[in-house]
């Protein structure tokens, strides 16, 4: 499967960077989970990765439980996949290292042996298999069927809302929306999305997001837990949602942006 993305332009500046202190959470949280398991066999990953960066316990640990084990983050802004004549060779994404060994997907659970595979299962974001639940997060819900869909979205993110109100032509029985609010656009956006969030009328927030409305103001719960909004933002940088709206179809194929096609296209092309 290959991820579908947009090629709109993004005037409303939907292209974003999280804050630098969630950032550094997401590189703690992974570091510990690297090299907690530096000497494990994939039996123990398979068993523990999905329960590292999400949970309680790990939130908790971080960051002054993080394993006390040399790590050095590689100056690097991800890795490339070649196909060179039929020969996987993988390096870093500034050409400096090259990279030897098995590529291990350790959310497919797999080895990832040729440039095909790498190009099918970097495709697709399995949050079925990812044990994330989205009351965790604490997500805006619409409908009630079968296919779970996530769309992350910003308060003032115009393409984003355009998209959301696309949900009127699908069917309530069929899919289930799980609206994920991040607000990374600018400070209005944060100032705002810590609004909805803390909001003390909950189901009016969560169609307020839905249906892209900031005129409408919210009683604040005192003191607001802020933790599943952490753990939103969290899980957007472990997905690498790097741009708004970012969509995830049932099947894990991902889309960038306003899907070109319509959502309701995009969302049936998964069947």
């Amino acid at each position: 499967m290959k991820k579908s993305q947009s090629t709109d332009k993004y005037a409303d500046g939907a292209g974003f960077k999280m804050k630098n202190k969630i950032h550094l959470s997401l590189i703690s949280l992974a570091l510990a989970f690297t090299t907690a398991h530096a000497h494990a066999n994939y039996a123990d990953i398979e068993k523990t990765n999905t329960q590292t960066v999400f949970n309680q316990e790990a939130l908790k640990a971080h960051p002054t439980k993080t394993p006390d084990i040399p790590k050095f983050l590689l100056p690097s802004n991800g890795i490339i996949a070649l196909n060179n004549n039929g020969s996987l060779q993988l390096l870093t994404s500034n050409g400096r290292f090259v990279i030897k060994g098995t590529l291990y997907d350790t959310w497919a659970k797999k080895d990832l042996t040729s440039f095909e595979e790498i190009q099918k299962y970097g495709s697709i974001i399995p949050v079925k298999n990812l044990n994330i639940k989205m009351d965790d997060l604490q997500s805006a819900t619409w409908g009630k069927g079968p296919k779970q869909t996530i769309i992350f979205t910003d308060p003032f993110c115009v393409q984003c809302h355009e998209t959301l109100q696309q949900l009127n032509y699908l069917d309530p029985e069929k899919y289930t929306v799980h609206v994920l609010s991040v607000g990374v656009l600018n400070s209005n956006s944060q100032q705002r999305n810590f609004e909805l969030y803390c909001a003390k009328d909950r189901y009016r927030a969560d169609r307020a997001i839905i249906t892209g409305n900031n005129s409408v103001r919210f009683e604040q719960i005192e003191n607001c837990d802020r933790e599943a909004l952490m753990k939103r933002e969290i899980t957007a940088q472990v997905f690498g949602v790097s741009m708004i709206p970012f969509i995830i179809r049932d099947d894990g194929t991902y889309n960038v942006g306003k899907p070109v096609e319509g959502l309701k296209s995009f969302l049936e092309s998964g069947k």
